[in-house]
């Protein structure tokens, strides 16, 4: 029970904070001009993503981006919410990286079904080649969260492998 309150948790703040702060980037942002700051390292500006991640799939037939931008990230979404909260192994780093992705996921899905984009509002990095970010929203915020502390969660397993005794034989 403690491990799916946890998940639900991270989940219901995760996708309320993103669709709090859409809300006011459409109200805010949304035809104006954008705003700098950091002398210009993060700026946030409105745009509407028909894509993925760098507007990858915004050309493609709805057909497909229905299949690829819609039902199949729900699919893969619904069975790592399945994994994390029904397996009785998982480290407690572990779920909170499935709820951070799981969340993330589901903000962004929500906006395609909604709007038919994802809302992003969110620049940073400097104009030059592979020296910035892609736009990008809190959603995504928690997917790379999520990504990171499955990484350390990780590491730490293979620093724990690595200097444990039984390696050494």
């Amino acid at each position: 029970m403690k491990k799916i309150l946890t998940f639900l948790s991270i989940c219901i703040v995760s996708i309320g904070l993103d669709w709090w702060t859409k809300i006011l980037s459409i109200e805010h942002l949304q035809n104006s001009y954008p705003r700098q700051y950091l002398g210009g390292v993060f700026r946030l500006v409105y745009a509407e993503n028909t894509g993925a991640w760098g507007s990858m799939g915004s050309d493609w037939s709805p057909f497909w981006r229905m299949a690829f931008l819609i039902i199949l990230p729900m699919v893969v979404l619904l069975g790592m919410a399945g994994f994390a909260l029904f397996n009785k192994k998982i480290s407690a780093l572990d779920l909170w990286s499935y709820a951070f992705i799981v969340s993330g996921g589901m903000g962004n899905l929500i906006d395609r079904i909604r709007y038919g984009h994802v809302v992003d509002f969110m620049w940073m990095g400097f104009d030059v080649p592979f020296g910035h970010t892609n736009i990008f929203n809190i959603a995504d915020v928690a997917i790379m969260t999520g990504f990171g502390l499955l990484l350390l969660g990780q590491y730490k397993e293979w620093k724990l492998k690595k200097v444990s005794p039984s390696s050494n034989l």
